[in-house]
């Protein structure tokens, strides 16, 4: 019955939608048709500025619903139009526009011939900025009818252009335009070098827009407080000019005592007066005398009255102007502390979440118990920049069934589809994009491939590393999308006679050292997920023998990149490799600490923490793993 009930409440939502669709599309319709005609009157009348305005929202508005004929018509009369005035910029936007929709329909040869129409006005203009813009077009289009000669050149140029004036967007977008021309020219290395510059400058407009939103939320709670110091202020100069009006009223009520006080004096004075005129003149003047004397007590009386009315009136009018301020401020305070007491509430919640996030990421963690029960002389060294970290580490050991679990292998995976005999152990680095809550998401998400994968029997690392790209690419749809989030990752596999290791790698290397000499394996020049370019990506596995005691360093790029330094500069992998070959002979444990120490002083108290890092260490005998 409720199965029935919802269809027919979907049926009748959709019989209500479905015109209200239809008389948004005809008034939307009907706005574009009067634009049309305003654009015409305005032609006519021969105000040729507000009429190629008017074309130009007509041929926008089509060009954003798809009707790209329309489009086109409109901006080729707002073409001609500016022709007209000699409007060379707006000749310029139109051109553009122009091309975009003719490359849009796969008119590649008419698209090139407005791009470099608008090119001639930019040039001419000396405008760096659209000169390399219009290049990455010209050079895009050339790529879709497979000229990459001429491809590469305008590319090329709008690359230098972009370097010239640092423009990151710009240099975003030609490196990624030459990364695809260069492997369609067969030149895999410089393609992959490209890739990595695109890579870095993709990161470093997300550090920058993030950093923009931080900055933003801190002001605003920075002018909430302001603002609520402000209202403070105000409310205490309101209560000191309340005090100030009080002690002028005290003050007046003294002066009208004073002046009371003289008027009896005065009265008695004037009484003496008359009393000695009208001993002399009692007959003649008695009665003026006492008229006179009536009629100044009455004025003085009224006077006195006059103006005690008046100081009176005049401070109800201030109570009452003090009151509505006094309610004023009080409502205005009340706001801004509710205002503020909400922003701290989001604060402390975020947080709090955050703080949850963090414990939830650390228990999914593998413990170091685990890792030194297999190889006793190893470190871990993590240090997330913010509560959750984008960096993590992932280690495991596996057997056959032919093994038995015991105190030493309780924790391991008995994988059921691998040789009854087979058993080692994998280790990894991982750096997700990002870091910060976003890069916990990715790790989490690595976490749980890791344990699938490797507990349905995949431990060749070149092979985990495929599968795992895959995964997340699925996971994340990226086919469907433009999404780059990925993670750079070292894995090995420590077979279990404790002489051969394998290694596979994506961007991220493996260090090792034996005999006193410092090795590097580069991983393969791609991630695993975000971007691809290439119809298969396969990882490279690599195979290392161990005939003599070799310290192995897999890590992320937080601790070569952190700035620091008296110049400020990077700590770079040249430092990095110096300082492991001046401490790889001390037990692991403590070169954890000396790495950690080096870090700090390198930051100093003038620079923060700018990534997650993570750097972890093992040594190996080249003796056999024991699983008895």
């Amino acid at each position: 019955m409720i199965k029935y009930l919802v269809t027919f409440l979907s049926v009748i939502a959709f019989s209500i939608a479905q015109p209200q669709d239809l008389k948004q599309q005809s008034e939307k319709q009907k706005q574009l048709l009067e634009v049309v005609a305003n654009a015409q009157e305005f032609e006519k009348n021969g105000d040729l500025n507000n009429a190629i305005s008017q074309y130009s929202k007509a041929a926008t508005n089509y060009w954003v619903n798809g009707k790209t004929t329309e489009a086109k018509k409109y901006f080729n009369k707002a073409l001609e139009l500016s022709q007209q005035l000699g409007n060379t910029n707006a000749q310029k936007v139109f051109r553009t526009n122009l091309g975009m929709i003719l490359l849009d329909e796969e008119k590649y040869n008419e698209a090139l011939i407005q791009f470099e129409q608008s090119l001639e006005i930019s040039r001419k203009q000396k405008n760096k900025e659209e000169i390399a813009s219009t290049l990455i077009n010209i050079a895009n289009t050339y790529t879709e009818i497979n000229q990459y000669s001429k491809a590469l050149t305008n590319a090329e140029e709008a690359n230098r252009i972009a370097i010239e004036i640092n423009n990151d967007k710009l240099l975003k977008n030609s490196y990624s335009l030459l990364t695809d021309i260069e492997k369609a020219l067969g030149n895999a290395d410089k393609s992959a070098e490209y890739f990595s510059l695109y890579s870095a400058f993709s990161k470093k407009i997300q550090r920058e827009e993030q950093r923009r939103k931080e900055a933003e939320a801190k002001k605003m709670v920075s002018q909430a407080q302001n603002q609520l110091s402000e209202v403070k202020t105000q409310k205490e100069q309101t209560e000191q000019e309340l005090n100030t009006k009080k002690q002028q009223l005290e003050s007046v009520s003294d002066s009208l005592e004073q002046v009371e006080k003289l008027t009896h004096e005065q009265k008695m004075q004037i009484d003496l007066l008359n009393k000695e005129k009208a001993l002399k003149d009692a007959t003649i003047k008695n009665q003026l005398l006492l008229r006179n004397i009536f009629i100044v007590i009455i004025l003085f009386t009224i006077g006195i009255a006059a103006l005690v009315t008046y100081y009176y009136i005049q401070k109800k009018k201030s109570n009452k102007v003090l009151e509505e301020q006094k309610r004023i401020v009080e409502a205005k305070s009340s706001e801004l502390q509710i205002a503020l007491n909400q922003i701290e509430k989001q604060n402390r919640d975020i947080k709090s979440s955050i703080n949850y996030a963090q414990r939830i990421q650390q228990a999914l963690l593998p413990t170091y118990n685990n890792l030194v029960t297999t190889i006793n002389d190893a470190f871990v060294l993590f240090r997330p920049r913010e509560t959750v970290s984008g960096d993590f580490f992932w280690f495991a050991g596996y057997t056959g069934k032919k093994i038995l679990p015991n105190e030493n292998t309780r924790h391991y995976f008995q994988l059921h589809n691998a040789p009854i005999d087979e058993c080692g152990f994998i280790i990894s680095a991982v750096d997700c994009t990002g870091h910060g809550v976003p890069g916990a998401f990715m790790s989490m998400i690595g976490l749980n491939l890791f344990d699938t994968l490797v507990r349905n029997g995949l431990i060749q690392p070149d092979l985990l590393l495929n599968e795992m790209h895959n995964n997340i690419r699925h996971l994340l749809k990226q086919e469907d999308n433009d999404s780059r989030d990925g993670m750079d990752m070292a894995v090995c596999n420590i077979k279990a006679d404790g002489r051969t290791v394998e290694f596979a790698g994506a961007k991220n290397p493996v260090y090792y050292i034996a005999n006193n000499e410092l090795n590097v394996i580069k991983g393969d020049p791609v991630p695993v997920g975000g971007l691809q370019k290439e119809e298969n990506r396969v990882f490279t596995k690599h195979t290392i023998t161990i005939d003599s005691p070799t310290c192995f360093y897999i890590f992320s790029d937080g601790y070569i990149d952190q700035f620091g330094g008296e110049n400020g500069g990077k700590f770079s992998s040249k430092r990095f490799k110096e300082l492991l070959m001046e401490i790889h002979d001390l037990p692991m444990i403590q070169q954890q600490e000396i790495l950690e120490t080096k870090l700090e002083e390198w930051q100093g108290n003038d620079y923060n923490q700018i990534d997650d890092i993570l750097v972890v260490g093992f040594r190996l005998t080249g003796k056999p793993f024991s699983f008895k």
